[in-house]
């Protein structure tokens, strides 16, 4: 990647199912911007070097194996590779999605005069266990995030709760939102991945986070609805956290009613949604990440005309009851009585159920599409290197 280009972003992520990357990305390449992107993969041995479907220039870096533990040695090798890249890639912009690969895009704008944009997918400084290395993570992250937010040419994040606290902390008040919603779909076709036949389904999507998503009360919810009600879980994790949930699942009587299937392409994911009965989004309110999130698959949900039950949390709150009738019920994810109630009053009437997949297709359409959200980052960099050849 030494040949010159407009855009360099950068990413310290699981880059194959980073949608927000690819759209960003893809966008830009779209719009008639050279596009460079460097980030780490999973499940390949060496650095692979690609040209997207976009025209973007894709170089990941060896990651390790996803279904075994990375060392912090590992992530760190990882980081210095990707952020090398990033050095020795000429570009008019360099776009850091989070802070993990801020430094480099901040050294290698100012090395060569260009612009430089930080995309903040979250808002760093949140110890997220209570010990010394935790503390001096979140401590330093806090500092990446002062650092990137008062420097940047430009601040993206994914949500108006997410830009408020940035300007509480940083006092910048020029942050552009782009929300974390699929590209349109203008005709999705419906897609069984494996649903257990004959079923209503309770869809969760995404990664398989035991400990941040209420998972066990789901479960435990199970028994306090229709038999025909079976939960399928797609995507990946650890095999203790699926071991866990399959000993709750046990726990609770339900094990013949609880379905794991392997995670599918980010592109396929409102297609999966449109075959299944009811989207399920179970966090845990557990600090302010979680409290503000604006997860991908409730966005996703919609975008297949899939009725949803949520918690109760801000961004969320806000998009569950849009519609008329509304896309969704809210609960408290620390209750499977809460949640099964939500699933019950989704359920309880064919009538509305239908009435809740077209407010939830309808909102995708008009208001929650990548489209829209696509319009405000092609223009912000117009504004920072001129019009692209759109």
């Amino acid at each position: 990647m030494n040949r010159s280009c407009d855009v360099c972003a950068s990413v310290i992520s699981d880059l194959t199912y980073d949608a927000r990357v690819w759209k960003e990305c893809r966008s830009l390449a779209h719009g008639g911007r050279s596009v460079a992107l460097i980030g780490p993969a999973y499940d390949i041995e060496h650095a692979r070097r690609r040209r997207d479907e976009s025209g973007a220039e894709v170089l990941e870096i060896p990651f390790g194996w996803r279904d075994k533990p990375k060392s912090y040695a590992r992530r760190i090798g990882v980081m210095a590779r990707v952020s090398l890249e990033v050095l020795r890639t000429p570009a008019r912009v360099y776009h850091s999605h989070d802070i993990h690969p801020g430094l480099a895009s901040l050294l290698a704008a100012r090395l060569r005069g260009a612009k430089l944009v930080y995309d903040g997918h979250e808002l760093a400084g949140e110890e997220f266990e209570s010990t010394p290395r935790a503390w001096l993570v979140a401590k330093t992250g806090a500092l990446f995030e002062r650092m990137m937010v008062r420097v940047s040419d430009a601040v993206i994040t994914t949500n108006p709760s997410r830009a408020e606290v940035l300007e509480q902390r940083y006092g910048r008040s020029d942050i552009t939102v782009l929300a974390n919603v699929p590209p349109l779909q203008e005709d999705v076709v419906p897609l069984d991945p494996g649903y257990p036949p004959g079923k209503r389904v309770l869809l969760y999507q995404g990664r398989i986070s035991a400990d941040t998503r209420s998972f066990k009360e789901t479960v435990h919810a199970l028994p306090l609805v229709d038999e025909d009600v079976h939960f399928v879980i797609i995507g990946f994790g650890w095999e203790w956290a699926k071991d866990l949930i399959r000993g709750w699942a046990a726990e609770a009587g339900v094990s013949d009613r609880v379905h794991f299937l392997p995670p599918r392409p980010w592109q396929e994911m409102a297609a999966t949604a449109a075959a299944a009965t009811v989207g399920l989004v179970p966090i845990y309110n557990m600090d302010i990440n979680h409290q503000l999130g604006d997860t991908n698959k409730l966005h996703e949900y919609l975008m297949g005309g899939l009725p949803v039950i949520a918690s109760d949390l801000p961004e969320i709150r806000r998009v569950v009851t849009m519609g008329d009738p509304p896309v969704g019920e809210l609960f408290d994810p620390s209750s499977p009585e809460s949640i099964a109630a939500a699933l019950r009053k989704v359920l309880e009437d064919p009538e509305v159920l239908a009435g809740r997949r077209r407010s939830a297709r309808r909102l995708a359409e008009e208001h929650l599409n990548w489209g829209i959200e696509e319009r405000r980052l092609l223009a912000l960099y117009d504004q920072l290197i001129g019009n692209g050849a759109r």
